[in-house]
């Protein structure tokens, strides 16, 4: 309108038949924007599907939402505009949740994107689906219900099997170096009358006429304490919907109590940060096993991830001192890793679960080990290094993963992309044979050494 105008002013000014006659080519658009009409589709006429994969899912996990949009009418939709409705709590992390193009009748239109799981439910909202005329300057917009998947599900035990799918048949004991009953070679020794038959080394026998019992590795259950470093400092998240490091250190907690129980161990939780009923304050469960003790143990660790709206990463600077509530909870934290010295049996290993993000964590593991507690850290990596803070503070938490095994621990950092299972059962790997002398306070006999971690499911694995 504004050209017609202008066009229509400079011709009648100045006498010019020409700029009259341009004046005919805006107003000609204006005349087709006014007339031209567009009609939404109806109910029937465009089919919407949205499917989500997988869900439910652990926390982490990349999630595939595909939306699709198929012209199931007679006619041609010209220009057709749509995005789907992201829960605003989760982060796009590959491709794109919107998309225009023509359907013609029976095409299709896709959109597929990639979104980060966090523990919870999320609804999807409706997608927005926008159709011009061909004027441009019509336009209507739909909200269809999809059909297919509505919610994103993330579950702390997504991908763990259920106790029982597992069962104990592999072997995942934990194995002494007292010879006994199992099923791989230790040694042999002379044939006693009190043996039996099926421990006869008959070949040996057969070859030089002298009778020797063979001797297996025996393989005991052991005790092992999962704890989960709860504390506010570790609800940080290292971008816009993405886990906190709590969440992912409550999933690996998760992975090792299912792999644990299904090979007969005795598992305790204590999550150290929460205020709970235990002794020193902790939300203690005390090692046993059985589906009722993996259930109970799941409660804990959902009540480890609820928090208050995370923050970012942030590494403390150097000489900058701790808050009066920092403080508090920081010593808070020591008395509970005092305490669980004395709640753990004899036999005991405490696996710890945390980002260490600050130096509180290290003085559990000096703690335990100075107890004689055999003390294996996985800890998830949130420390995002695209800025110079984020390098800065991932040196130092690579520095406490360092400290942690100076200290006696066994140490595994578990970085984006790395599956977990293999962290899994890397970190549960034998590594080291019970020894004769805490063999000999359960059984009377041997002689000096230290426990060796529990094994896993297949175990076997490198340090």
């Amino acid at each position: 309108m504004a050209a017609t105008i202008a066009l229509v002013i400079a011709g009648l000014a100045d006498g010019n038949g020409v700029l009259l006659l341009g004046a005919v080519i805006p107003l000609a658009y204006v005349a087709a924007g006014a007339l031209s009409r567009v009609r939404p589709p109806d109910e029937g006429e465009c089919a919407v599907t949205r499917s989500v994969a997988p869900t439910p899912a652990p926390p982490g996990r990349p999630v595939t939402v595909t939306l699709t949009v198929t012209n199931e009418s007679d006619r041609t939709i010209p220009d057709v505009r749509l995005v789907d409705g992201v829960p605003r709590d989760l982060a796009v992390l590959d491709g794109s949740p919107r998309a225009g193009t023509t359907l013609e009748p029976g095409e299709t239109v896709a959109v597929e994107y990639v979104v980060v799981a966090r523990r919870g439910e999320y609804a999807f909202e409706p997608p927005r689906i926008r159709v011009r005329g061909l004027g441009a300057s019509a336009v209507t917009t739909t909200t269809p219900a999809p059909a297919g998947d509505e919610t994103l599900r993330c579950r702390l035990d997504a991908d763990a099997p259920p106790i029982e799918e597992t069962g104990r048949k592999r072997i995942g004991q934990l194995t002494t170096d007292r010879p006994g009953e199992g099923v791989a070679f230790h040694s042999s020794r002379e044939y006693q009358p009190d043996d039996p038959a099926s421990r006869i080394n008959w070949r040996q026998y057969a070859k030089r006429g002298e009778l020797a019992t063979v001797n297996y590795e025996q393989q005991v259950a052991a005790s092992v304490i999962l704890v989960v470093d709860a504390r506010s400092p570790n609800h940080v998240v290292a971008g816009r919907g993405r886990p906190t490091g709590v969440e992912l250190a409550a999933y690996a907690a998760t992975r090792a109590l299912t792999d644990l129980l299904a090979h007969g161990h005795d598992v305790g939780v204590a999550i150290v940060g929460l205020e709970g009923d235990g002794p020193a304050g902790l939300a203690w469960l005390e090692p046993r096993n059985g589906r009722e003790q993996r259930s109970r143990a799941l409660d804990l660790f959902r009540l480890a991830t609820d928090a208050t709206t995370p923050s970012e990463v942030r590494e403390r600077n150097p000489g900058e001192s701790m808050t009066a509530p920092e403080r508090y909870e920081a010593n808070r934290a020591a008395e509970q890793h005092r305490k669980l010295i004395e709640l753990a049996p004899a036999d005991a290993q405490i696996a710890l679960f945390s980002p260490l993000l600050d130096d509180v964590p290290i003085g559990g593991v000096e703690t335990w080990r100075g107890a004689g507690l055999p003390t294996v850290v996985l800890s998830p990596d949130i420390v995002p290094e695209n800025t110079a803070s984020g390098q800065h503070a991932q040196i130092r938490r690579r520095t406490r993963l360092a400290r942690c095994q100076t200290a006696g621990a066994r140490t595994f950092d578990w970085r984006r992309g790395t599956p977990l299972p293999l962290i899994i059962e890397h970190a549960f790997a034998a590594a080291a044979k019970l020894s004769g002398r805490l063999t000999a306070g359960a059984t009377g006999g041997g002689s000096g050494g230290t426990t060796g971690p529990v094994r896993g499911p297949g175990a076997g694995g490198e340090d």
